[in-house]
């Protein structure tokens, strides 16, 4: 993290490359994704400017009594394994109005967590298994929704609430590699395609 102020930074070291950053928009939390799929919660206001872990999330299906301090998991030996790219954190997103964050993943899942468990809130997993590339919340009224983007091509809107599927979209054969959603409209949504095409929907 840079103090652009003092042009020095602080350090936090991770065993995995790091893959996805987000901070709240006005909290002073930051969540970070490895290329093992572990998620670190990390605080970004401690008096002596030094980034400290909260949290540490596995991915889907891997107790977190099997993921070492060093955020790699463990075998039934004790050995550390080596990093599975399935579980890879392709994307991820704080929401800004509940204690909530979303994760994409290269297996093609998606989970909302809250900031005080270690264990998804819901958890969606596409059929097609390809990476979800893009994550973004939005809010219509006091609604929370999350949209998602992924290489199979689909534009998937969930409602954070009950994590139920609103919309689904196709990208005309495209790979989605990336997508944005229109705050001022957020019934409007741009992706960016694989084949050159920009496509905007319009869900009303």
């Amino acid at each position: 993290m840079w103090l652009l102020r003092e042009e020095t930074s602080t350090h936090l070291y991770f065993h995995s490359p790091i893959t996805a950053i987000d901070h709240h928009v006005s909290q002073t939390v930051a969540i970070i994704g490895t290329q093992s799929g572990t998620v670190n919660v990390v605080n970004t206001a401690s008096p002596d400017n030094v980034l400290k872990k909260i949290s540490l999330l596995p991915p889907p299906g891997v107790k977190s009594t099997t993921i070492t301090a060093a955020g790699t998991a463990r075998g039934e030996e004790g050995e550390e394994m080596e990093e599975d790219v399935a579980n890879c954190v392709e994307s991820l997103a704080m929401a800004p109005s509940h204690p909530w964050f979303a994760v994409g993943r290269n297996d093609g899942s998606m989970c909302i967590y809250e900031m005080d468990s270690n264990a998804p809130r819901s958890i969606f997993q596409s059929n097609q298994m390809m990476a979800i590339v893009k994550v973004i919340w939005s809010m219509e009224g006091n609604a929370p929704y999350v949209t998602t983007g992924s290489i199979d091509g689909t534009v998937r809107v969930f409602d954070a609430r009950d994590s139920s599927l609103v919309k689904e979209l196709h990208n005309g054969g495209d790979e989605v590699l990336d997508v944005l959603v229109i705050q001022s409209n957020p019934h409007r949504i741009m992706t960016a395609g694989s084949g050159g095409v920009v496509r905007v929907f319009d869900l009303n």
